[in-house]
């Protein structure tokens, strides 16, 4: 297959260019859609020429028109506040209240949109608009019509036939009607302040008024190069130029779709030419698509990212040195730039997308302002909840000493400080002075956040290049934000601009930004979206993105104007975007060799999974090889899974026999709780990371209510109810009495547990911290009914901190040796003449348990940890204070159904965990619990993890031990 650089377009338009206007070329303005071409084709006239010239005039088709008009283009935030102020006073006429710009800045995105199309199709505003009527109406309004515009007519006018519109369709009615004047007014508005909309400055050059129709004569002539669809107003202008000979089409085009009438990617290209009547300085070109040398790989991608990823498969070795027109990578979508740079050396690499903002850094730190300022806003203006905050304090950007970050982190943490004063925050350095400053007005706002950013880029000494460009594009866009938010305070007759929408403003301006990558344009391999690719031929292409939905796009372009009514006056309709998606995919295919297509093959809320509609039809339309590739999933190393082992020497024997009373005036800053004795029994492992190692648990941030502090609130609560009725008898008249104050306690439960401010805060309690209470009490209310059943009772002692501390003998090494046990006890009641020792229990913890051994098996399935710390609790404090037959007892404030004792499985025993039964498992339970503190403190038995992994479920260290 022959294919080489004298058959890519912009060479052939070079080559044509030098033969028609030689040394004249200089005074030949040359116009192209975008900048791109540019580069490529002054490439292509120093090679051709051999010598050096002088450079014609180049121009995009935007830049062009501009030079016809004297007004300035408004910018979108201009349109908006005429069109805003323009759209009260039609109101103001109707006698209705005006709306807000927050309202009416996305009402405005789709009227001005509909505005434009309108302009740049020439349609009549009046008459599109003014349709609302009756169908014997529609011939004698609109006579000028053919047939299939009043068939469009009057499907549309028909869903307005009845007589009685509902309330959306009367709402549309009225915006409807308001449209022509407001139309009108808003280009008035623009005109009497020298503006003018581009669309609108398009209508003028074609309809002759209010611009300069002679600007061209200051070329020689002018040569549009690459176009496809245009709009009216670019028909009547390019049609009317040429007839007078001021200038020619270079269309790009192929015989495969040109001469098919059905193919929509030669669409407009035959318009142009066959219906317009626009020459073609070429002729259209054999078919160059339809060639069974050309070769397509259609490779299946994994993921979003694997798209990106897969070059390093595609692309073998380095980019070679036949110019910038031999291989590119297009992105159909876009946000794949990343994947692709992570993916390809940079080196080797020339991006001519530009970086997005928004997936830099600095975005990151401008978003987290947005958000503080959004809530500040939105809140008392004088204070802020602390998850912003521990954001703000973290980011890399910031600058914040470690001694602020840590007392502001710790005052989170420990002290469960929800909310911060703004004043305070203030004062912990430059940044957060304008990160934490009350809005005072749009320009101010807008200000803080471009000192904050040029602060940003004196301070921090590594930061990279592209950040300090981000830094400087993002502070240009916000004085130009401002300076509009300023002109705009001038009108008086302007509505107030409320903070939110401010920000919102902000976050759309900065959100669009990109900067340039650095790198000489020509070198390296391309890489582009698929609209920079119009014009440019490339050897070999990967295109990634080749999904159904992102080629062809299926977005629809919001609007007020109906599908029908669109048809009806030849505006934009669906169809006319698939056919220049399709034309800018099939044109890519005129010189290319080698072309692969990678698509993703996942589906979900992203992506169809399906590969595009436009490889299907290749496959049929042509007799090119096709070779489908479907990616393999990456091989996934399971290498055996190391055992952890934490041998018993050094320093960790040193920390294990604090545990052990050396001599009579040893001081005991250890101990063996019940909760460390069921972790060494479910996991030795657990027990070194948090009584060794002395790992903690993550504590719980302000609002988060996790099932341990709903546990320790029900403590609380219940504690407090009967804390004054201690060594006394509690009926059950003495409940119900009590009961009235529950409320109130799980309130001061809830204030005590996340540190609130009960005078300030308790009025705030989020709808969470409200559910959690009533949650609460309706524990504390099981908990207390079933103790009106088997009342009365005495309360003997309540969570005494400390006071049951009995030592136990182990033996160590060969020798008797103390350690001391630790019980703090929920409860401690006598009933009945039994004292019994009561555990509250809010998970799903059952009274039922197989067997004692099964209690302490290693594969953990039989263990019952409540049991097992109920035991546990009963011996100590038995030995604490020299008593005997103590009951342990469970309430399960879930299900109490069961009773309060422990029962084993099997019912036909008939066993209950008491009295000679009870006696007889204790006597069990201390040669068990001496068994297992003599193998805990024996140095040659090391920590191991558990076989249990079930055990690891809800374990603290499972992120460690990566079971």
């Amino acid at each position: 297959m022959k294919n080489n650089s004298s058959d890519k377009f912009l060479h052939r338009v070079a080559t044509d260019l030098l033969d028609r206007f030689g040394n004249d070329l200089q005074h030949v303005a040359i116009v192209f859609n975008n900048k791109r071409p540019q580069l490529f084709l002054k490439k292509y006239l120093a090679e051709i020429s051999g010598k050096p010239i002088w450079s014609p005039h180049f121009f995009t088709i935007q830049q062009f028109f501009s030079e016809s008009a004297s007004p300035v283009c408004a910018s979108q935030l201009k349109q908006f506040f005429v069109l805003l102020s323009e759209y009260n006073t039609l109101l103001a006429e109707e006698g209705k209240e005006p709306v807000s710009a927050d309202v009416f800045y996305p009402l405005a995105e789709i009227i001005v949109s509909d505005f434009s199309q309108i302009d740049y199709y020439m349609a009549d505003p009046v008459k599109v608009f003014n349709l609302i009527g009756s169908i014997a109406e529609l011939e004698q309004q609109f006579p000028n019509f053919d047939k299939d515009q009043l068939e469009f007519m009057e499907s549309f006018w028909s869903s307005f036939s009845q007589v009685k519109q509902s309330n959306i369709q009367e709402k549309f009615i009225e915006m409807w009607h308001r449209m022509p004047r407001l139309y009108m007014n808003f280009h008035k508005r623009l005109a009497e302040q020298n503006l003018i909309s581009s669309a609108r400055m398009y209508r003028n050059l074609a309809e002759g008024r209010d611009c300069d129709p002679d600007f061209l004569k200051k070329y020689s002539h002018v040569v549009f190069a690459g176009f496809n669809a245009l709009s009216k107003a670019e028909e009547i202008l390019f049609k009317s130029w040429q007839d007078q000979g001021l200038c020619s089409f270079y269309f790009d085009a192929d015989e495969h779709y040109f001469s098919d009438p059905i193919q929509e990617a030669g669409h407009f290209i035959r318009r142009n030419i066959k219906t317009i009547g626009l020459d073609n300085q070429f002729k259209v070109q054999e078919n160059r698509i339809d060639v069974p040398e050309k070769e397509f790989t259609i490779i299946q991608a994994l993921g979003k990212v694997a798209q990106g990823k897969i070059l390093n498969q595609v692309l073998t070795g380095k980019e070679d040195k036949n110019g910038p027109d031999s291989k590119a990578i297009i992105l159909a979508d876009e946000s794949l730039l990343l994947p692709v740079l992570q993916t390809v050396d940079d080196e080797s690499l020339n991006v001519t997308m530009g970086y997005p903002f928004e997936q830099s850094a600095v975005f990151g730190l401008c978003d987290l302002w947005l958000g503080i300022q959004e809530e500040i806003a939105s809140g008392d203006h004088s204070t802020i909840a602390y998850a912003r905050v521990l954001t703000f304090i973290f980011n890399p950007l910031v600058g914040i000493t470690d001694e602020e970050r840590n007392r502001i982190h710790t005052e989170i943490i420990d002290e469960k400080k929800a909310r911060f004063s703004l004043l305070e925050l203030r004062k912990s350095g430059k940044i957060s002075e304008m990160a934490f400053s009350p809005f005072e007005s749009p320009a101010q706002i807008i200000r803080n956040l471009g000192s904050l950013l040029l602060f940003v880029s004196e301070q921090i000494a590594d930061l990279r290049k592209l950040e300090s460009l981000l830094i400087a594009e993002a502070v240009k866009t916000l004085n130009i934000l401002s300076d509009s938010f300023e002109d705009l305070a001038k009108n008086s007759s302007m509505p107030d601009i409320d903070a939110g929408f401010v920000l919102k403003m902000i976050r759309r301006a900065l959100a669009g930004l990109s900067v340039p990558f650095d790198g000489e344009p020509l070198l390296g391999l391309q890489v582009m979206g698929l609209l920079e690719s119009r014009c440019l031929d490339f050897d070999e292409l990967v295109v990634l993105g080749m999904n159904e939905g992102v080629l062809p796009r299926v977005s629809i372009t919001p609007s007020f104007i109906p599908d029908n009514v669109r048809r009806a006056f030849g505006l934009p309709v669906l169809e006319n975007q698939n056919s220049i998606f399709a034309y800018f995919f099939y044109r890519l295919l005129h010189c290319s060799k080698k072309v692969t297509l990678v698509y993703n093959g996942i589906t979900d809320e992203k992506s169809t999974g399906e590969e595009s509609r436009f490889i299907k039809q290749l496959e049929f339309e042509t007799s090119c090889k096709f070779k489908h590739v479907l990616q393999q999933n990456q091989p996934v190393e399971n290498a055996f899974p190391q055992e952890i082992i934490v041998e018993k020497n050094g320093q960790v024997l040193e920390r294990l026999q604090k545990y052990l009373k050396r001599n009579s005036v040893a001081k005991y800053d250890k101990k063996i709780s019940a909760s460390g004795y069921t972790d060494y029994i479910s996991c030795p492992l657990k027990f070194f990371y948090g009584k060794i190692a002395g790992l903690k648990e993550p504590n719980d941030l302000p609002d988060q209510i996790g099932p341990h502090t709903v546990g320790t609130m029900l403590h609380a609560v219940m504690e407090h109810f009967y804390r004054d009725s201690i060594g006394m008898e509690v009926s059950a008249e003495y409940i119900r009495q009590r009961e009235k104050l529950l409320p109130a306690m799980c309130q001061h439960a809830m204030v005590a547990m996340l540190n609130l401010d009960p005078k300030s805060e308790l009025q705030q309690q989020s709808a969470l911290q409200q559910i959690i209470i009533k949650v609460i009490e309706q524990y504390a209310l099981k908990v207390l009914d079933h103790d009106v059943s088997i009342a009365p009772f005495v309360i003997n002692e309540l969570e005494e901190k400390d006071a049951y501390t009995p030592l136990f003998t182990v033996e160590v090494d060969g020798k008797e040796e103390q350690v001391r046990l630790l019980g703090i006890i929920d409860r401690v009641d006598t009933l009945e003449g039994k004292i019994r020792i009561v555990d509250y229990k809010t998970g799903k913890d059952q009274l039922k348990f197989k067997d004692f051994d099964g209690l302490f098996m290693e594969d953990g399935k039989d263990q019952n940890k409540a049991l097992l710390q109920t035991l546990f609790y009963t011996i100590v404090y038995e030995r604490a204070k020299n008593v005997q037959q103590v009951e342990p007892h469970l309430y399960t404030v879930k299900n109490f159904s069961g009773g309060t004792v422990f029962v084993k499985k099997n019912k036909a025993e008939n066993f209950e965990l008491r009295d000679e039964n009870l006696a007889d498992y204790k006597d069990q339970f201390e040669l068990k619990l001496k068994e297992k503190l003599n193998e805990l403190f024996d140095p040659a038995i090391p920590f191991r993890q558990t076989t249990n992994t079930d055990a690891c479920t809800y374990c603290s260290f499972k992120g460690i031990c990566q079971r």
